[in-house]
């Protein structure tokens, strides 16, 4: 089991590479006991997911059928594991939200610097570099994250 019970990943809209994330690092803790979501901070109405992203994950065998959802302040707990993918939305979630605890950007958490960025209005070529980037990272979160269980 793994030390958080609940990972979620924040973007803007929840409808690209968060739930990307969170697809990917499903597919590499498949009988992990830990939820793994993803939410938007700029959400007002559930939004489906973005073509290009979904196209680009069916491609490599992941499903992403899902609609966005709004960062709310009870996602928060000591058991709970917020990685925020852009580095400049950090500070805003701890400006929006009470209660924040364990919040991290994904290169930060992984002892890097940076942000995951969404390629919005890029063409498929684009988001397949995102999905490459995004699934070497989520790789090694996967591996750090077990490791800390043994």
């Amino acid at each position: 089991m793994l030390e958080f019970s609940k990972i979620l990943f924040v973007t803007d809209t929840d409808t690209s590479h968060g739930p990307l994330a969170a697809a990917l690092l499903k597919s590499y803790l498949p009988l992990e006991d830990t939820e793994v979501d993803s939410r938007g901070l700029a959400v007002l109405f559930p939004e489906p997911m973005n073509p290009k992203t979904v196209a680009i994950a069916s491609s490599k065998g992941l499903q992403i059928d899902r609609m966005s959802e709004p960062l709310k302040d009870s996602d928060f707990g000591e058991d709970v594991l917020v990685l925020v993918l852009d580095e400049a939305k950090k500070q805003t979630v701890y400006d929006d939200y009470s209660g924040t605890i364990n919040v991290y950007t994904l290169t930060e958490y992984m002892g890097e610097s940076g942000s995951v960025n969404n390629p919005d209005g890029g063409d498929l070529e684009d988001y397949a570099k995102l999905y490459d980037m995004l699934n070497e990272l989520i790789k090694r979160l996967s591996d750090k994250l077990k490791r800390f269980n043994r």
